[in-house]
C-alpha cells in the first residue's frame, strides 16, 4: 500500500505522513509540488493520493486530479482533496474532476483514518 502526499507546507506533509503511519500505512513518499508529483506517479505506483488544493507555484492541487483522471495507467489510484476551504463551489468542481474525497483542514487523526480507508475500501484496495 502506498500513498503520495502532495503538501507545499512542510509541517502539514510531516503531520499527514506520522498520521498515516499511526494507523499502518508506513510506505508514504512526499512532495511539495505539482511537478515532483508528476514525477513520482512516472516513477512509482500509489495507491492514494492525499493532494493540497493550493500548492505554490504554477499548478495546484485541481490540476494534479486533472492529470491524475487524464491518463489510463493513474485513473484507478484513489484521489482524496486536502483544503482549507471547503465551499460548495469547490466541492462540486473536485467531484466533477474525479475526486474520491475530500479533507477539511485543521486535520485530525480519526478523519483522515475514516476517509482514507473509506477510498481505499471504495477502490477495493483493502
Amino acid at each position: 500500500m502506498k500513498v503520495l502526499v502532495v503538501e507545499d507546507v512542510e509541517a502539514m506533509r510531516v503531520q499527514i505522513k506520522s498520521l498515516l503511519r499511526t494507523f499502518g500505512l508506513p510506505k508514504v513518499t512526499l512532495c511539495d509540488s505539482f511537478r515532483k508529483a508528476a514525477v513520482a506517479l512516472d516513477e512509482a505506483e500509489f495507491n492514494l493520493i492525499l493532494c493540497d488544493w493550493h500548492l505554490e507555484g504554477v499548478n495546484n492541487g485541481m490540476d494534479l486530479l486533472h492529470h491524475v483522471r487524464s491518463v489510463d495507467k493513474l485513473k484507478p489510484i484513489g484521489f482524496i482533496m486536502v483544503t482549507a476551504e471547503g465551499t460548495r463551489e469547490m466541492v462540486i468542481e473536485a467531484v466533477k474532476a474525479g475526486v474520491d474525497d475530500y479533507l477539511l483542514k485543521p486535520l485530525t487523526t480519526a478523519q483522515i483514518q475514516d476517509k482514507v480507508y473509506g477510498v481505499l475500501l471504495r477502490k477495493k484496495v483493502l
